[in-house]
């Protein structure tokens, strides 16, 4: 027959049921570690233990030192998904991120409550969140399919902040967080298309379609997809050869300042990219003033109803004449990357090839920052690290060849 220890909150398990209390010397301590948020049954954690009895009374009481020590100490009104909204009013209010920042985390807050936003603040375990990791990972998601480590990760590292806020504000302790166990980065290496199929790639496209005007841009120029969105007329200098990269455009229809004060540079115009701007800004042109015409027939002949190519027209637009927004690249080069044989590339990934081809021009890392609009050097030298070692693994190899 089991033994239990009367202790609260742990239990002393008799495993040796043929033996008397006093001569058994194996036992299973077990230390319960509250409701599982998802299915609503109570979880413990337990352990073999041999010795006496009176040993494992002892090391009932250190197992559930341990065990505490998981738990965050504090009591509060909050579930972890009232003090999730609260973490973003505050946040907003205090005007601490960029909108964009607030609809990621919102939705990555979303997830996270799905599995435990019922829970009380202060009862989110270390094991719960890992649990919840797990969970995640075998597609225990709002989409029904598994989540990638990497934004399991990014879901930690903001849920993460969310906990330090309620320390921040008296209301906890410890984050459970520090001791949760998150998944790896498993974010796929970039690649870069070989040189040739390039070349072959940007001779193909044609400038008076703005889906490979927008391919031509990130592929000569190595512009992230907010700052190809974000390219207005007048940043498009044609008689000094130089284009001004100021802006960034967003998924809230925001055209903003560049990712980082790096990130606003002038860049020399290539000529193949010049050339391609040229005709498509004429077309363009073209373009508004046969609306313009069909809409003078209808009547409509308010300014409301006026396309004018200005400075401020954007250079990659929709068939309705707006600003193409970033997801909405991304959705176009999706669909027609099988065009140009670049299936398995994605559109960052034009700009990362351009960044390997400088770099295989033997073009200096600080010149390949400065071009890149990259804030850390570091990024800049991941690149032309990895094709200065591809570089030497050539030599070596050709050497070889002698012996």
């Amino acid at each position: 027959m089991a033994a239990r220890n009367g202790t609260s909150g742990g239990s002393i398990i008799q495993r040796e049921k043929d033996r008397p209390k006093s001569r058994c010397k194996k036992w299973e301590l077990r230390v319960p570690i509250g409701l599982d948020p998802r299915t609503g049954k109570y979880k413990a954690k337990s352990r073999r233990f041999n010795g006496s009895y009176t040993e494992a009374k002892r090391a009932l009481r250190e197992f559930q030192d341990e065990v505490e020590g998981d738990r965050v100490q504090g009591k509060t009104g909050y579930t972890f998904q009232q003090y999730c909204e609260r973490y973003l009013e505050i946040r907003e209010a205090k005007r601490e991120v960029a909108p964009t920042t607030q609809v990621r985390q919102r939705w990555q807050f979303k997830a996270a409550c799905r599995h435990i936003g019922h829970v009380k603040l202060e009862q989110v375990t270390p094991t719960m969140l890992s649990d919840m990791y797990i969970a995640m990972m075998r597609g225990d998601t709002m989409s029904g399919k598994p989540s990638s480590g990497s934004y399991v990760n990014q879901i930690h590292d903001n849920i993460t902040l969310v906990f330090e806020a309620a320390k921040a504000e008296g209301i906890l302790i410890e984050n459970p967080c520090d001791k949760a166990t998150p998944p790896k980065m498993d974010t796929r290496p970039k690649k870069a298309v070989p040189p040739d199929k390039a070349r072959a790639f940007i001779d193909s496209l044609d400038p008076s379609n703005p889906h490979e005007l927008a391919w031509l841009i990130a592929a000569t120029m190595g512009l992230r997809r907010g700052e190809v969105c974000g390219l207005s007329w007048g940043d498009v200098d044609f008689d000094r050869r130089v284009v001004s990269i100021r802006h960034s455009y967003d998924e809230l229809g925001n055209l903003k300042g560049t990712k980082t004060k790096a990130g606003t540079r002038l860049l020399p115009l290539p000529d193949i990219t010049a050339e391609g701007l040229l005709t498509a800004k004429g077309l363009q042109a073209e373009y508004f003033e046969r609306i313009n015409e069909s809409r003078r027939k209808k009547g409509k002949t308010g300014p409301e109803w006026h396309l004018e190519q200005t400075d401020e027209t954007p250079v990659i637009t929709t068939k309705y004449s707006d600003r193409i927004k970033p997801s909405s690249l991304s959705r176009w080069w999706s669909l027609e990357r099988g065009n140009y044989g670049l299936d398995d590339f994605s559109l960052h990934e034009l700009r990362h090839t351009y960044l390997t081809l400088l770099a295989e021009k033997g073009v200096h890392p600080k010149v390949m920052q400065e071009l890149a609009g990259h804030y850390s050097s570091q990024i800049t030298m991941d690149v032309y690290t990895h094709v200065n070692m591809d570089a030497k693994r050539e030599a070596v190899a050709a050497v070889s060849k002698l012996f």
